[in-house]
């Protein structure tokens, strides 16, 4: 079940931003000047060793400049775009978005490492290349130590050509490329969707106790909730780019909530209202009433023109 106000914890606030390794407050984002943000006023905060699941529904909402739609989706939950602005990929207008104490755009810190699905499809890594070679091109051999063991974790073979691995495969290469060096914040974007169950469980494992070791800190935004009940120290809900629930503490050890439960209840609410918006707007998915009749149907795909 979604949990109520009394259960729902605020991040820590310490003695100011020195604790935090994620600091961004009330972040707006449009992908096209005079549209709804993409990002609206969402905020999130996080400690150094945090561990934070990114839980919002998938799928976009068709926005309208009044009565005309526009065809192009422009706004979904918001969670890959947050994480680009996180990464300093994204620009926005308010700027309050700090990373280790220092402004992600104008001194953008080292050590913050963003791994994202769109990867797998660049040509470059879908090239004719071996993967020792590939990994020794970005740097491999200056962290062997930290290689090797995510090697066996990941289980790559270093002798697999680039173009000749499936996406799986590829998935894991660019994971161990992506977590060879010692990265202080580390975000992910559906990047373990490829990933086989021991293989996942394996990286899990890894990723727990680099934030336990190490104190980096890590936001993860997935859908797969199966073997995350130990992981997350802290759960943000982002719903149509805003964060209306405040930041929840996770306690692993806390039998009456179920993870899955939590991100249950909160998507069906996503979906609910996004479902109002698109019928305010005048659409709507789904079955609808619809003329079946062979006559209206040749003349909306007739071809003799």
């Amino acid at each position: 079940m979604t949990p109520s106000a009394s259960e729902i914890k605020n991040p820590p606030s310490g003695a100011g931003d020195e604790l935090l390794a994620i600091d961004c407050q009330e972040l707006y984002y449009s992908f096209q000047e005079g549209l709804e943000s993409a990002l609206n006023g969402a905020t999130l905060q996080l400690p150094r060793g945090a561990r934070c699941l990114l839980v919002g529904a998938n799928g976009v909402l068709y926005v309208y400049s009044g009565d005309i739609a526009i065809d192009e989706p422009t706004r979904s939950a918001g969670k890959s775009t947050l994480l680009r602005i996180l990464a300093g990929k994204r620009l926005t207008k308010s700027r309050d978005c700090r990373i280790l104490g220092q402004d992600v755009f104008m001194n953008p810190p080292n050590g913050v490492v963003y791994l994202g699905t769109e990867w797998s499809s660049n040509p470059v890594v879908r090239s004719d290349i071996v993967v020792s070679d590939f990994l020794d091109s970005v740097g491999g051999y200056r962290h062997k130590a930290r290689r090797d063991r995510l090697l066996n974790i990941l289980d790559v073979d270093l002798d697999w050509h680039m173009h000749q691995i499936s996406d799986g495969e590829r998935r894991r290469v660019q994971l161990c490329m992506g977590l060879m060096g010692e990265w202080d914040v580390l975000l992910l974007d559906e990047v373990t969707v490829d990933l086989d169950v021991l293989v996942r469980s394996d990286l899990v494992n890894f990723l727990v106790e680099e934030s336990t070791v190490r104190k980096a800190t890590i936001v993860y935004a997935t859908h797969i909730f199966d073997g995350l009940r130990a992981f997350p120290t802290h759960i943000c809900h982002l719903q149509l780019g805003a964060t209306p629930t405040p930041l929840l503490t996770w306690d692993p050890a806390d039998r009456t909530t179920e993870l899955f439960d939590i991100a249950l209840g909160w998507i069906r609410t996503d979906r609910d209202l996004r479902r109002e918006k698109e019928r305010a707007a005048g659409r709507a998915r789904g079955a609808r009433e619809e003329t079946r009749d062979a006559k209206t149907f040749f003349e909306k795909y007739d071809y003799s023109h």
